[in-house]
């Protein structure tokens, strides 16, 4: 820092009312992710940054005797209890909920020497416990400065009671206790009002279809797949130079045009396949995303079996779920967005889209396109998805009735697995470790899921009358299992308005035994979170039953 720090004192000092006061603020490290240029100086390890700027500003206060306003421990503190990647919103500029704040509480306790811990402010963007989380980080800093402290907000474990005692709400009773009892009051009374709370107070409101939305195939190949398939990649454009690129396989000996299975990955196009075709996204769509790490070809091809998929007869469309919107708490900086916010707004309104939501738009638009295509039979397309984006899969086809067949594979919290039971990944977790994930609104109902007005088995309900199949696995109980068929056992109540047959009488199946009834699917599989070539021949044979 010398000789440039006491030349910068001394010239301020000389401007500056004798009493003014110098005061050092500590920055913050990276996260263990970013892109940043200088992160390689510290081996792109956060904690050799963190150590190194914990040195400086022990350096500069012992030889300037300077107080420390120490945001880079506040941070760090975060982190380590709880924070993990969500308090940048690319890595190193910290976003406009958690990482602010955070930094806000430090500067506050260390400038008047007040306790921040119990203050009143917060944004409404923070649920309870990540206010608690900041406050905590940010005082404990403030105490010791140079050491990250264990603040007691860390890791909630999650609890494995099936005995816990809740009450579900009816899906078939109205808001004014008007019980449902015929389609026609579904649809056009408990429906509408389902729909409205979800969209309102979990998920969030999302744009329509944008005016200038338009689509341009930018690759084909008609003998892909060792010749069985047709490969085309497909730009979406929701706004001027910004989109997201689409991946579809379609059979090419097979009947024209073809049903097909909508789903997103995880990470990136070139994951699902060790197709050399498949195009990795270019710098500048990369540099839009915030944090972004690349993959190597064919990384989850094993989620992904596109020639069994191809060889039923059906197509396979997919897209990255961070060329729509990244997954972390960017303050929705880097991905749809800030393309839609209203003049002078900078964060969405706290009823309007989370990230899951911003995918699930991300689907619409996509099938948008399908509506286009003279290969895909746009009214036969299933929407489907694993873990977080099995949740997504159920709110766009909840949202979108134009998907005319839904599949969930482990959606657990947030998905298809009921709320009020409180059991494996309950709301207090999902929210600290996935606070971007659902709506503003959403916040007030975590650790607090009695206050609900509804729960997940009447988001399976909104996809009534369509075919709906659930799947679970026998080693995932944080995703809960039960919870996921109870929810679909309950959501059949709706079916059964529709004359379809129910799982009213259906006890859980056994492992590997999968269960049809009607329109409804269900099955517990052997094994661990993933989806695998078993559930996929489960999700073929039903799929057969509808789309054929």
């Amino acid at each position: 820092f010398e000789p440039f720090l006491s030349e910068l004192m001394a010239y301020v000092r000389e401007r500056v009312p004798a009493k003014a006061k110098f005061m050092w603020h500590q920055t913050w490290a990276y996260e263990v992710d970013a892109t940043h240029g200088d992160f390689p100086k510290y081996d792109k390890d956060q904690n050799k940054m963190y150590k190194a700027i914990v040195e400086g500003s022990q350096w500069v206060s012992s030889t300037f005797g300077l107080p420390v306003i120490p945001a880079g421990t506040a941070v760090q503190n975060a982190r380590v209890n709880g924070a993990r990647n969500n308090i940048t919103r690319d890595g190193f500029h910290m976003n406009y909920s958690l990482g602010r704040y955070t930094v806000a509480c430090a500067w506050f306790e260390a400038i008047y020497g007040c306790n921040v811990v119990g203050n009143s402010y917060h944004p409404s963007t923070l649920s309870d416990n990540r206010v608690k989380m900041a406050q905590l980080a940010a005082h404990a800093a403030n105490q010791n400065p140079f050491h990250t402290t264990d603040t007691g907000t860390g890791k909630i474990e999650p609890v494995y009671d099936e005995n816990v005692q809740y009450t579900l709400p009816d899906a078939l009773t109205t808001e004014d206790g008007t019980k449902v009892k015929n389609r026609a009051m579904w649809e056009k009374t408990r429906r509408e009002e389902l729909l409205e709370m979800f969209t309102t107070e979990m998920y969030g409101r999302a744009p329509s279809r944008p005016e200038n939305l338009n689509f341009k195939v930018f690759e084909t190949d008609s003998c892909a797949l060792g010749g069985i398939a047709i490969r085309k990649q497909i730009r979406i454009y929701y706004a001027k130079d910004r989109y997201f690129t689409v991946l579809m396989y379609t059979p090419k000996f097979a009947k024209r045009p073809c049903p097909a299975f909508l789903g997103i990955n995880f990470d990136g196009n070139a994951t699902v396949s060790l197709d050399p075709g498949i195009t990795y996204l270019d710098k500048g769509q990369i540099w839009r995303l915030g944090l972004y790490k690349e993959y190597p070809r064919g990384y989850n091809a094993r989620r992904w079996p596109l020639e069994l998929i191809i060889s039923r007869g059906y197509g396979i469309v997919t897209f990255h779920n961070a060329e729509v919107d990244p997954d972390f708490d960017d303050s929705f900086r880097n991905g749809v967005h800030p393309h839609f916010y209203a003049k002078g707004q900078n964060y969405p309104k706290p009823d309007e889209w989370g990230t899951i939501a911003a995918w699930a738009w991300g689907l619409s638009r996509t099938l948008d396109y399908l509506e286009t295509d003279a290969d895909v039979d746009a009214s036969k397309v299933a929407v489907f998805g694993h873990s977080r984006l099995s949740k997504t899969a159920l709110w766009a086809g909840a949202s979108d009735p134009r998907f005319a067949l839904v599949i969930s594979n482990n959606s657990g919290c947030g998905g298809a697995a009921l709320s009020k039971r409180h059991y494996g990944e309950n709301l207090q977790i999902i929210q600290q470790k996935f606070p971007h994930w659902f709506c503003g609104n959403f916040t007030k109902y975590m650790d607090n899921e009695e206050a609900l007005p509804f729960d997940q088995h009447e988001l399976l309900a909104l996809i009534a009358p369509r075919p709906l199949y659930v799947a679970s696995a026998s080693e995932d109980k944080f995703s809960d299992p039960v919870g996921e068929f109870l929810s679909l056992k309950e959501a059949s109540k709706v079916y059964g308005l529709y004359k379809l047959p129910t799982f009213s009488n259906v006890s859980m199946p056994d492992i590997n035994k999968p269960v049809v009834k009607g329109r409804l699917g269900y099955h517990i599989r052997q094994g661990k979170h993933e989806i695998t070539t078993y559930d996929w021949f489960q999700y073929l044979d039903f799929a057969d039953r509808f789309l054929k």
